[in-house]
């Protein structure tokens, strides 16, 4: 095997200068200037591989690069600190190159490199044990050094399969609602832009991987005018139909804020409206419905609103950890009582991890790689603990959720995806809440009412009355659910332009009813019908309830629910008893059909009451029959006068 070695890196060092493999306890400055374009990570046995970088600028001068091997980290917390800066472990091994022999790939620079596993005679860096090594790259002038980074490699043992550490790269994507307080939709280059980055992740990252989707972006990218956004769902569809979606609310919301504004209502309609999208955009899809990614700090009162909605797990992301958890390592899956006596799982972001993916564009590949490192090396921090390694999560999340660089989503799946002892997971298995394990307490803290989702109780009940007047497949039912959607949205920091565009769609509905011309009637009977003529002039059917009030006048029927044609005049007819004669003044409201909304404000009408007018027409048939009558008799007389006496003859 020694040979093998030797003969390979004697091969290698056709473009190398001789290493020295003397131990050394110089301090290099890591600048962390070179960038990394890719690089070796586990090690299982002996290899050739390579690093490729990139030199900035002021390192165009180099004469040699330094590939050093530094002394194995023993801890996650001495990984930390070197990575850091604030600690310089001791250099074992060392090759250096000459740049003018070295071989390019455009703008980078190849380093082609042995790595052997713990056999010392062997040319190139000796990996002596299991674990995690710095490994730092510095390029050098003829008297300084002029830039250089530090990364890791990590030897693996194959056969450390025993105790699997569940791992899950989570994304989790909050955008503001693509609806306009215009009522058109409109999908931001900022949310094209998400969306995108997250296909070229799922397509990269083959490995299973934790996704919550806005399900109101989903249905915007379909309603665009924008082709390419056509073309962005179509792919996002296929992608989606392989992997395990989080179930999400329609839009951005805030439990904890839900519940102390006591809108559970809504947050459960927004929940169930997000759970049907998905379904309809991906139909394929499958969801995981007990979960909740916390985007906000969640209180007693929030995980209980979750609770009462089937949810019994909460992964809280870094901006929204408070330190009340006192949870000493991230990785273990707690629990927390819920008011009820039920019991809620936590599982937290692994902070730190969180803190490199934010800051991932810089150097995409160097952090993935430090990631997967941190994984490695928290993985052997937990297992010394004894703590069970079924209550054990690693969770990785940037701060926010949003996804990092695809690159280096892509260099932590390939880093990660053959190192046995971790278990990549997309979350989907249930943590059932275990007394068993640590127990944590959410905060009781209460918090400020929110103005805006005060004003959605009276936004809400308008338009649950408004809704009835409209036919069930009127586009405004739609279109006033985005409203209210957008304005529960924690996204949208303006509420008042969606208010104000919610109450013009509806003042459009209310105004296209016309009252009616006429306001006087006269009444000839105790019992006669009063006839309206109501206009429509919408474009759309809409039903109103006609509402008649009176002192002098009864009105024994239900108030009419009629439906006016759009754009017509439609005649109600309403049947009243009268009680008195003279002039009685009668109210006219016209409202919604559930009667909870007055459309206009109320007409005053005007009836007199005349009931010897009622008389008219059958004074009008006696006068007639006995007109007829005369007339016959007149006629019958007038025939006898002209008729002679009958001759009368004497024998």
């Amino acid at each position: 095997m020694k040979r093998f070695g030797a003969l390979v890196f004697a091969i290698a060092s056709l473009v190398v200068m001789p290493f020295n493999n003397q131990k050394s306890s110089a301090k290099d400055d890591f600048t962390n200037t070179i960038l990394i374009v890719s690089q070796p990570f586990a090690v299982v046995s002996f290899a050739s591989s390579e690093f490729v970088i990139t030199l900035p600028p002021e390192a165009a001068s180099a004469t040699t690069i330094d590939i050093s091997l530094h002394r194995r980290v023993n801890s996650r917390d001495s990984l930390q600190a070197i990575s850091q800066g604030g600690l310089t472990p001791k250099m074992i091994d060392t090759v250096t190159y000459n740049t003018s022999a070295l071989l390019t790939r455009g703008d980078d620079l190849v380093l082609p490199i042995l790595l052997s596993p713990g056999q010392a005679a062997t040319a190139g860096l000796d990996l002596k044990a299991y674990g995690v090594f710095p490994v730092s790259i510095t390029a050098r002038g003829s008297s300084q050094t002029l830039a250089s980074t530090l990364t890791f490699i990590a030897r693996v043992d194959p056969a450390d399969t025993s105790q699997s550490l569940a791992t899950s790269l989570v994304i989790a994507e909050q955008s503001p609602p693509s609806l306009q307080p215009d009522g058109t939709t409109l999908v931001s280059k900022e949310t094209r832009s998400a969306m995108q980055r997250l296909l070229e992740i799922m397509n990269s990252f083959q490995a299973p991987l934790a996704i919550s989707i806005q399900p109101e972006t989903l249905a915007s990218l379909a309603l665009s005018d924008d082709s390419g956004d056509a073309t962005l769902l179509a792919d996002l569809q296929t992608a989606f139909a392989k992997r395990t979606i989080i179930a999400n609310t329609y839009v951005p919301m805030n439990p904890s804020l839900s519940a102390v504004n006591k809108q559970g209502a809504l947050f459960e309609r927004q929940q169930k409206r997000g759970v049907d999208e998905l379904q309809k955009m991906i139909p394929s899809v499958a969801s995981t419905n007990t979960l909740w990614i916390a985007h906000h700090a969640i209180t007693r009162s929030g995980a209980a609103l979750l609770g009462s909605l089937g949810i019994d797990s909460v992964l809280l992301l870094a901006q929204t950890q408070d330190s009340a958890l006192n949870m000493r390592a991230t990785a273990t899956i707690a629990h927390s009582e819920l008011p009820d006596n039920s019991l809620f799982s936590v599982r937290r972001a692994d902070s730190a991890i969180s803190t490199l993916l934010d800051g991932s564009a810089a150097n995409p590949v160097r952090i993935g790689i430090l990631v997967a490192a941190e994984v490695l090396a928290a993985r052997r921090d937990l297992l010394d603990n004894a703590t069970p390694v079924q209550d054990l999560a690693l969770v990785l999340a940037t701060t926010t959720g949003v996804a990092p660089d695809q690159r280096t989503v892509a260099t932590l799946a390939a880093a990660l995806g053959s190192v046995p002892g971790i278990t990549l997971s997309d979350l989907s298995t249930r943590a059932a809440p275990l007394a068993t394990t640590p127990s944590v307490g959410f905060s009781s803290k209460v918090l400020p009412r929110s103005s805006k989702l005060s004003a959605l109780d009276e936004l809400i009940a308008e338009q649950t009355s408004l809704i009835t007047m409209l036919d069930a497949a009127d586009p405004r039912i739609q279109l006033w659910d985005n409203y209210i959607s957008a304005i529960s949205a924690t996204t949208v920091k303006a509420s008042n332009p969606y208010i104000s565009g919610l109450r013009t769609s509806q003042r459009e509905v209310t105004s296209a009813v016309s009252r009616p011309s006429k306001n006087k009637f006269t009444l000839g009977s105790t019992e006669a019908d009063i006839r309206l003529q109501l206009r429509n002039k919408s474009t759309s059917p809409l039903t109103v309830r006609v509402v008649l009030s009176s002192p002098k006048l009864k009105f024994p029927d239900e108030p009419p629910v009629i439906v006016l044609a759009a754009q017509s005049t439609t005649e109600v007819v309403v049947r009243t008893v009268v009680r008195s004669k003279g002039v009685s003044t009668i109210t006219l409201r016209l409202t919604t059909p559930d009667g909870k909304f007055q459309l206009t404000p109320p007409t005053l009408l005007t009836a007199r009451v005349n009931l010897l007018a009622g008389l008219g027409q059958p004074i009008s048939l006696v006068m007639l029959i006995g007109l007829l009558l005369w007339w016959a008799l007149s006629w019958r007389s007038a025939r006898r006068t002209k008729t002679p006496p009958p001759t009368t003859t004497v024998l």
